[in-house]
């Protein structure tokens, strides 16, 4: 025998085969109006603790809001502006990380500027971004303001050497550094 014709006969086989098994289920009208045996068991009933759990959790937060606990835990320390450069911390080098008191690291960010557009922050940011830079916004707590920064850096000479390429580059001379800390 040919090839072709070996492949038309297990073709025309398996076709035969495939409509024997299906022909029975699609005449046979009761498999369709089969239904479930069983419904869903109820949900189970819940210890009396964990009711009065949620209950006490949701009454201590109606009085978190309505006393303005909760208000003052999500507001944001309003951040500094700096006119200055900072100073380099005590009892350390300039190109040494130390941790302050609290044991956090120092850090070191430029406050490019400040603006009361927020479309203008973005831009500069995004024109500073297209260059390279690690730029930022950071917006006031009021909404007036939102500043633009490069950083942050660990290294203060890092930090001021970008600090003289961005005044050449930009030619702005209040370009400042500041100590950078997150969530301040």
């Amino acid at each position: 025998m040919e090839l072709h014709l070996k492949k038309r006969i297990v073709g025309a086989l398996l076709t035969v085969t495939a409509v024997a098994l299906v022909l029975p289920v699609v005449l046979d009208g009761s498999r369709h109006n089969e239904s479930l045996l069983q419904d869903v068991p109820p949900m189970p009933e819940l210890p009396d603790w964990a009711v009065v759990e949620d209950e006490r959790r949701v009454r201590i937060e109606l009085q978190q809001l309505a006393s303005g606990d909760a208000e003052q835990a999500l507001q944001q320390a309003v951040p500094e502006v700096v006119s200055q450069d900072a100073a380099v911390p005590p009892r350390s080098q300039s190109d040494r990380t130390m941790p302050d008191e609290q044991g956090v690291p120092y850090a070191w960010t430029l406050q490019l500027g400040a603006f009361s557009d927020v479309n203008n922050a973005n831009a500069l940011r995004d024109q500073l971004r297209a260059k390279g830079y690690k730029a930022y916004t950071e917006a006031f707590p009021d909404g007036n303001l939102t500043r633009v920064y490069v950083g942050p850096e660990l290294q203060r000479a890092a930090i001021e050497t970008l600090q003289k390429k961005l005044q050449q580059e930009l030619g702005q001379n209040d370009i400042h550094i500041k100590r950078y800390q997150p969530g301040r």
